[in-house]
């Protein structure tokens, strides 16, 4: 298994979010997690990424326990975050962006970036806070690229896009995963989106895992019970 979580309970100070949560993933896995606002979604995508440490329970990634481990070493492990609305230096140019995802590399090159994000060749001198909704999303996926993670986790990357954008986010998280060979673990409330970049989905409602089924068994009475059912 390259993740394994067992019984993660965590929260914000004395809030909890999680209740137990315990799923495996397989490498070369793609799995969408969706379920209610406030489900513990993003939660969960940062206490695999150590950004929040779980009050109960670990988290195992390809058969080394993570906890206590700072999210620095797990990118060097090879867990690679993308934030919701994509995480960028706003002051910095995008060829500065670029560099800083290379400063634990032993190579200096951005030039495999530009065969799966062209655009940003384009773009190397402006400053990153200057892009396009688009082009941010698109910086922040090149930044994770250039570090070439083994693990995915992509926290909404259509927020904020236009459907002509959301395709071609999707057509490209397609091919980064292809040339990454990269297992993926995607939140979206998108999920017609969402469906088409996974092959398993996982459902949370009120930081409780409720199911786990193949992508092609979800139907609309089964979203309908998680969002609406009681």
């Amino acid at each position: 298994m390259m993740l394994e979580l067992n019984n993660i309970t965590a929260g914000y100070y004395k809030k909890q979010v999680l209740n137990n949560v315990s799923f495996t993933i397989k490498e070369g896995d793609s799995v969408l997690l969706i379920g209610p606002n406030g489900a513990g979604k993003s939660t969960l995508l940062k206490v695999i990424a150590g950004f929040l440490r779980p009050w109960h329970g670990e988290v195992i990634f390809n058969g080394k326990r993570l906890n206590g481990t700072p999210p620095a070493i797990r990118a060097r492990l090879g867990i690679g975050y993308l934030f919701q609305g994509g995480e960028i230096f706003t002051d910095l140019t995008v060829r500065e962006n670029l560099e800083l995802s290379l400063l634990t590399s032993e190579t200096k090159d951005l030039t495999p970036v530009f065969d799966i994000f062209p655009h940003l060749k384009e773009r190397l001198n402006f400053r990153a806070g200057l892009l396009s909704g688009g082009e941010r999303h698109q910086l922040a996926l090149a930044m994770i690229f250039l570090r070439r993670p083994r693990l995915l986790l992509l926290d909404e990357p259509s927020a904020g896009l236009s459907p002509a954008l959301v395709g071609e986010i999707t057509s490209t998280i397609q091919r980064l995963r292809t040339e990454l060979n990269a297992t993926m673990l995607l939140v979206e409330q998108n999920i017609s989106y969402g469906l088409q970049l996974a092959q398993r989905v996982l459902m949370l409602r009120d930081g409780t895992l409720v199911n786990d089924i193949p992508a092609d068994a979800v139907t609309n009475e089964i979203l309908e019970s998680l969002f609406f059912g009681k």
